[in-house]
């Protein structure tokens, strides 16, 4: 993996994209850490666990399918404000949508052919459909009050981020199990 360098955040970048949260601020500073940390933790075991139930499969849109759910590619750069979108998952739907136009431009950016970025992208929102489906969502791991007025805290919401990072590690830990599958096999 030398000289390989992965298109999305690691684990030291967790803690920055934590701080992009909107709910940042509510975070107790003691927990910060801690949170991120179990986050990416959630991702790099649902990595190895989809890893060993489908035997070191690489391709996502095999992975996909064999989990039931839709894919559909969609020709369009997917631009909302400043933010670009390569895909989302419909929860509830079973279905991954993948704005093509968007990885394409990305694929670019990181020296990737479309396939594999479609690929990764793919990996990062099967995370979410994990998170759906079986693991539980990942940004409710941790918990701030929606309105505090003084003392008086109302109601509760989770902090979205810690999904994102869930799902770049798992992303990441998914790649380098595949890579290793794939030295090991070429070493034999």
């Amino acid at each position: 993996m030398e000289g390989y360098k992965f298109p999305f955040p690691d684990k030291a970048l967790a803690l920055k994209e934590l701080s992009y949260d909107p709910c940042y601020k509510k975070i107790d500073e003691q927990a910060i850490e801690a949170i991120t940390e179990r986050a990416w933790n959630t991702g790099e075991e649902a990595a190895e666990g989809i890893f060993k139930r489908f035997n070191g499969e690489s391709d996502f849109w095999k992975i996909i399918a064999k989990s039931k759910l839709q894919c559909f590619r969609i020709d369009k750069d997917y631009v909302v404000g400043n933010q670009r979108y390569f895909s989302d998952y419909l929860s509830g739907q079973g279905v991954i949508n993948l704005y093509t136009k968007s990885v394409s431009l990305w694929a670019k950016e990181n020296s990737l052919t479309q396939e594999e970025a479609e690929n990764l992208i793919l990996s990062h929102e099967y995370y979410h459909y994990l998170e759906c489906n079986e693991i539980g969502l990942t940004s409710k791991q941790y918990q701030v009050p929606m309105i505090s007025i003084g003392k008086l805290k109302l109601g509760h919401t989770g902090i979205r981020a810690l999904s994102e990072i869930g799902a770049h590690a798992f992303a990441r830990k998914y790649y380098e199990m595949v890579r290793m599958n794939l030295c090991d096999t070429i070493m034999k």
